[in-house]
């Protein structure tokens, strides 16, 4: 089918854009009629599902400010039940840390937040840490070692294990260590990594390995080649006036993502004051940072760099890097090439306030070629810096796995240790570690879960949850944090640094006295014990940041590179075949595979859920005869994967995108057998992407559940100026802002709407909304936040595609422009509390009313289940409860949820409340202290999660609040405020920055 010219400024699907039948279906109906309800079968997966999601094993004791666990018989000093206190920990993701706050009822942490005065955090967190405390309570977890030894298989205790360890280490000490073989995951922690050190020491002759599948090891390589060392980059957005990223993501996929999020927001947020910076993004598939780009070049991955070499022989024509000298890039396409000229052109005007990126994908050089830019337009110190790096000099995650895979078939392996990670099902595919792992003579290996590496190796040891145990992490930044225990392990696990204790001495020792000790380095031993409990109270240790140095390039650096430059310039892409790229899922690398919350969440660009699928524009899907999800095999150097397709708007033409961390065989009950298993098709060359893929449409159909059509709003017609007078999201150029500051409003009616009674006037609070479009990146985090506060139950797969998931915030993703290179909008969506509700008008119970702050409050012992409400509510933001997902949780299974939150029966509508418990809970504190309640003191679970701050909520009757200048704000409108509703939560319009006579993300004078 030809791609449908589009006919409106933005549309939510290709569906919608063509008006197909089954986008009409959703638009016409919120639910859809007829659905049969559970089948015997479906009914045992729903249980399965829930029992995994909600479930929670553990305890009755409560974590307090003493290393040990006290029974609540006794109550700690100090205590009141019932009363939420907080702690400082953190969490380390593939070898970088971010700083948590976790809120606990009574010993039991129930929602993750982030430290604002942690830097990597700045109080903001991610999906990854918000959906930490759902993996807490697992109950697939490991809670039992495991050993297998001819064929059979047995639970040991702790003690066998012991006993085990002594004699087997002890014999490997007296030898040195030979035979001995130990691959981790990455860690941050200074504690694990001086454990290691001293095993090491303890062990000479063993071999250490570390992988991570998403590793960043080309740009560690590219910084050394670069400086001749290695150095660690940071990005400092918010100063930058031009940003150009070459298949990078520093918003959402990066180390200091959460950061990196602020600073880009601050620098958009002065587009009153100033000129906003301008984002350049080059990609192959979309990110969240090519969504909120200015002016985006959809590409082959292998065209990225070719663009970048481009850019660089521009700006030596310019004279501003000299380095540069000759370099080109035969053949790039016409549009390709003008790009290049103008962001050469851009950053020439605008250095040194520059920054280049590349991403992890990309080739070591194309990494060195960048920071050589940014050299020589004198960014570095400015707009980039750089540290130390605590890694040093360590071998690439893929060197190491390697390297112990042709150990295992040296036969030089005789003791394999695995801590963490999952190598047998994400190592690449022409290794085979799975396979070899099998024939290692002992294998030991601490894991979370009994996954696809346990069930390989000798020992299985349960290992102990980042919220059990003491610990200790590191940001990008290099700021240490200590971790600290927010329950006692529910299954008797072990943190690394305790087994490596164990190993390396002989003696088990807790992990608090190994932290201790390890922070003495940055605390000192005069007045210990006091810095001790304010980094432990603070979440972060004081002066541990890595210290920037100023660095030169080496002086040969270009003359090294210039030959791999010169190659990759001439290589351009092969005609007619497919590039297959591989991107991050919502499960990271596939280790949070049976967190529901995480396979529930509606990826941010596409809105699938609980799958992955092979993402193709309509161009290439029309070139491939392939429709929108049918199977389709994937061939390539004789390997095969059958993957459902997926029209996605924004890949580039003759790419395909597949994400990882899908198709696991041992998950867990939530996990296992979600998607295909694209790390079958990965290899160490091929890690980023691969070039030639085979793909045969197989004429099977596969469901996929994806929300991007459901609760669509229709849009009205257009108003006498030709513009739609319901556009939902509100979107101008800087040029056009400055020349008509309220491009957010429309004339819909002749006379303002009116109302028919007199409106309520509050005396006191009067609270409201508003959210910054401009500086929302669309991450969902706050999605899962609100899951997480308000006890939002998980639905699956099935009753997602029927569109019955229960998120009462969702994030609408809007496309614009053609559609095989659309740009992307987003508009977080959740109940507006309209002062003219027109769900409270209908509603026969009174159910659902206003309160006297203003707030559409709902009674859930009074509802009867009509929908009225729902069908009457213009957003589409009320959900019906088909089932009672809670009714067959024990007591204990039921202390996952936020014990402020009703959790809610079958046959009832919910909606957001805007976090009422949190409201009410400031406002009786404010009475005890007699204070009136301080702008900013009320923080949703949305606003609070928010990287970029996009969200601001408060007391419209107070003029000074941010809230009330929000609304008041030249860039503020209501969505759909022509019906005359009245929406408590407004919106400010995105203001986008293109490059002049360059064309806009989306535009056709950019295509």
């Amino acid at each position: 089918m030809k791609n449908p010219v589009p006919d409106k400024k933005y549309w939510r699907s290709l569906g919608e854009l063509g008006e197909t039948a089954e986008f009409r279906r959703w638009l016409e109906s919120e639910f859809p009629a007829a659905m049969p309800e559970l089948s015997g079968s479906s009914r045992r997966s729903f249980l399965r599902l829930m029992g995994a999601s909600m479930a929670l094993a553990g305890l009755t004791a409560c974590r307090w400010p003493k290393e040990t666990i006290l029974p609540f018989a006794r109550r700690p000093e100090g205590h009141v039940p019932g009363v939420p206190e907080r702690y400082a920990t953190a969490m380390d993701v593939g070898g970088a840390a971010s700083g948590l706050l976790v809120t606990s009822y009574d010993g039991r942490p129930v929602k993750v937040e982030g430290n604002p005065r942690h830097p990597a955090s700045r109080g903001a967190t991610d999906a990854l840490a918000q959906a930490a405390v759902l993996e807490l309570y697992d109950p697939d977890r490991s809670t039992r070692l495991v050993r297998r030894e001819g064929g059979q298989q047995v639970h040991p205790a702790w003690s066998d294990f012991d006993g085990f360890a002594a004699a087997a280490f002890g014999d490997l000490r007296a030898r040195g260590g030979r035979g001995l073989h130990v691959l981790t995951a990455a860690s941050s922690s200074p504690s694990f990594r001086r454990m290691a050190a001293e095993f090491r020491q303890a062990f000479p002759q063993a071999r250490w390995h570390e992988y991570e599948a998403l590793s960043r090891d080309s740009e560690r390589e590219g910084i050394r080649m670069a400086f001749g060392r290695p150095l660690r980059s940071h990005l400092r957005l918010a100063r930058a006036a031009v940003i150009a990223c070459f298949d990078a993501d520093p918003i959402f996929d990066h180390p200091a993502a959460l950061a990196q999020a602020r600073d880009f927001a601050d620098s958009r947020r002065r587009v009153d004051e100033a000129d906003p910076s301008r984002l350049y993004a080059v990609e192959s598939a979309y990110s969240l940072t090519g969504a909120v780009a200015d002016q985006r070049l959809p590409v082959a991955p292998a065209e990225v760099g070719r663009v970048l070499i481009a850019v660089a022989g521009e700006l030596a024509r310019r004279g501003l890097f000299p380095g540069g000298a000759g370099l080109a890039a035969d053949g790039l396409e016409p549009r390709a090439a003008a790009f290049a000229a103008g962001l050469a052109e851009d950053l020439a005007a605008h250095a040194p306030d520059v920054v280049l990126a590349v991403g992890p994908r990309q080739p070591a050089v194309l990494h060195a070629l960048a920071h050589l830019i940014n050299a020589a337009l004198g960014a570095g110190g400015a707009t980039v810096s750089y540290t130390a790096d605590p890694d040093g000099d360590r071998p690439s995650h893929f060197q190491a796995v390697t390297e112990l895979a042709a150990a295992i078939d040296a036969g030089s392996v005789d003791t394999l240790l695995i801590i963490g990670g999952n190598p047998a099902y994400d190592a690449p595919a022409e290794l085979g570690l799975a396979e070899k792992l099998g024939r290692v003579r002992q294998s030991i290996r601490l894991g979370l879960y009994e996954d696809e590496t346990s069930e390989l190796c000798s020992w299985h040891l349960p290992m102990a949850h980042f919220l059990e145990t003491w610990g200790d992490a590191r940001a990008w930044d290099g700021t240490v944090s200590v971790a600290q225990p927010l329950i006692a392990p529910l299954y008797d696990g072990r943190s690394a640094i305790e087994l490596l204790s164990l190993l390396t001495t002989g003696v088990l020792t807790s992990g608090h006295q190994i932290v201790r000790r390890t922070l003495r380095h940055w605390l000192g031993e005069v007045g210990f014990e006091k810095a001790w409990r304010r980094s432990v109270h603070d979440g972060v240790v004081a002066g541990s940041a890595l210290e920037p140095i100023t660095v030169r390039p080496s002086a040969s650096a270009m003359d090294r590179l210039r030959p791999e430059l010169a190659a990759l310039a001439g290589s351009a892409a092969v005609k007619g075949a497919v590039d297959l790229v591989f991107t991050r899922g919502a499960t990271y690398d596939g280790r949070y595979a049976n967190n529901a919350w995480l396979q529930e969440l509606p990826d941010p660009l596409t809105k699938l859920t609980w799958d992955n699928a092979l993402m193709v524009g309509p161009s290439t899907a029309e070139a491939l005869g392939a429709e929108h999800g049918e199977l389709v095999a994937l061939e390539v150097d004789g390997r095969r994967l059958e993957v459902p397709v997926f029209v996605a708007p924004g890949q580039a033409r003759g790419t395909a995108s597949l994400a990882l961390g899908y198709g696991r065989r041992r998950a867990g009950r939530v996990g296992t057998s979600v998607g295909v298993d694209a790390y079958t098709l990965r290899t160490v060359a091929g890690a980023g992407w691969i070039e030639g893929v085979r793909v045969t449409p197989l004429g099977r159909s596969y469901p996929l559940s994806c929300t991007q059509d459901h609760f669509a709003i229709d849009q009205l017609g257009r108003d006498e100026t030709g513009r739609r007078a319901g556009e939902l999201v509100r979107e101008a150029d800087l040029a056009e802002y400055r020349e008509q500051p309220d491009f957010v409003r429309h004339r819909v009616h002749e006379m303002e709407p009116m109302s028919m009674w007199k409106e309520w006037e509050y005396d006191g609070h009067k609270w409201g909304m508003a959210i910054d479009l401009n500086t929302c990146i669309g991450c969902s985090a706050c999605v899962v936040a609100c899951q997480a506060e308000n006890n939002t139950p998980v639905v699956g797969k099935e009753r997602v595609g029927e569109g019955r998931e229960m998120h009462w915030l969702r994030v609408d993703r809007y496309y614009k422009g053609e559609p095989d290179e659309a740009g992307i909008a987003f508009q977080p969506v959740a109940c507006h509390h309209c002062e003219d509700a027109p769900c409270e008008s209908v509603c026969p119970v009174a159910a659902t009313v206003h309160d006297s702050e203003g707030l559409n409050v709902m009674v859930y012992n009074r509802c009867v289940g009509t929908r009225y409400c729902s069908n009457n509510c213009p957003y589409k933001v009320r959900h019906f409860n088909y089932f009672n997902y809670h009714k067959n949780l024990t007591e204990l299974e039921s202390l996952v949820h936020n014990p402020e939150v009703t959790v809610r029966s079958r046959g009832v509508m919910e909606k957001c409340t805007y976090c009422t418990q949190r409201i009410q809970a400031v406002k009786i504190q404010a009475a005890n202290e007699q204070r009136p309640i301080a702008d900013g003191e009320i923080v949703p679970a949305c606003a609070q999660v928010c990287p970029t701050q996009a969200i601001v909520f408060g007391d419209l009757n107070d003029p000074e609040s941010r809230v009330a200048r929000a609304h008041a704000h030249r860039r503020a409108y209501g969505m759909l405020e022509e019906l005359n509703v009245k929406p408590r939560t407004r919106y400010l319009g995105k203001v986008r920055n293109p490059p002049p006579g360059g064309g806009g993300h989306g535009s056709k004078e950019h295509h």
